[in-house]
């Protein structure tokens, strides 16, 4: 059985994808939407009634769902042709006032899942398959006010490179990528918000544009894939200057307030 897995798959670039999969990938025997709102993966399904879409409600920052998971790879032991690993959560705020369970669940989303994920995965994959793992511009450069966040995607991003090079004599491609902004639930744009929040003012991305050429990527061998020309920009820079320099540009326009 030939199937794509999408995570984080209930709002935004998870549901982007999603809908990218079903045009672009017709010979799959099915789609697997994973993520914690079960009703809104029944309502993506129910959208698409000619579509196999299997429905998996999972809060992938509970230890519990990775058995549920597993279960489930056991009991089908599904062909993975495409891997969306998207589920993350971003909360911003300084961190000596930041909840210590906000802090907890962006680690256990972040990072323990996004790992597992992987792991419960790869086995499933085989020559030709391909997994893009969702990264952050925010992985460039320490950011001031999303230091758990930031963080969190600088492990993503050297999870993801290192990923690739164990499995890519396998044929199989890791691709990471690192999207800027997005009109998203944890990002809504609006004049409002442009008004008072300073990342609100730099370039909002497509989603839908976003989605097909990073499967495009995916699909050709690519590594990363960094969309919109200000951000491939400031990858550059921030390879290109100290962190200490580049700190004081994104403590200015990429933090919260």
């Amino acid at each position: 059985m030939k199937i794509a897995i999408i995570t984080g798959a209930s709002s935004g670039l998870g549901v982007e994808f999603t809908k990218a999969i079903i045009s672009r990938y017709q010979n799959l025997d099915e789609i697997w939407i994973v993520a914690r709102r079960k009703e809104r993966l029944e309502n993506i399904a129910q959208s698409y009634p000619n579509i196999k879409i299997r429905v998996i409600p999972l809060d992938l920052s509970d230890d519990t769902s990775y058995d549920e998971l597993h279960r489930i790879f056991i009991e089908t032991k599904p062909d993975i042709k495409i891997l969306i690993n998207n589920a993350g959560l971003d909360i911003n705020g300084r961190f000596d006032s930041m909840e210590v369970e906000d802090i907890i669940n962006m680690v256990n989303i972040n990072i323990k899942g996004m790992t597992v994920v992987n792991r419960l995965c790869f086995p499933y994959m085989k020559k030709g398959s391909f997994a893009i793992i969702t990264g952050s511009v925010s992985s460039f450069v320490p950011v001031p006010s999303q230091a758990v966040y930031s963080s969190s995607k600088i492990y993503v991003k050297f999870l993801a490179q290192a990923l690739r090079e164990e499995v890519k004599e396998k044929g199989i491609n890791v691709c990471l990528l690192c999207p800027g902004n997005m009109d998203t639930e944890m990002n809504i744009r609006s004049e409002a918000k442009v008004q008072k929040k300073k990342v609100a003012r730099l370039p909002y991305l497509d989603m839908k544009m976003l989605t097909v050429k990073a499967l495009q990527k995916a699909e050709s061998g690519k590594s990363i894939y960094t969309p919109g020309a200000f951000y491939k920009s400031y990858r550059l820079l921030g390879k290109l200057f100290p962190a200490s320099f580049m700190m004081k540009f994104t403590k200015n326009f990429f933090n919260a307030d």
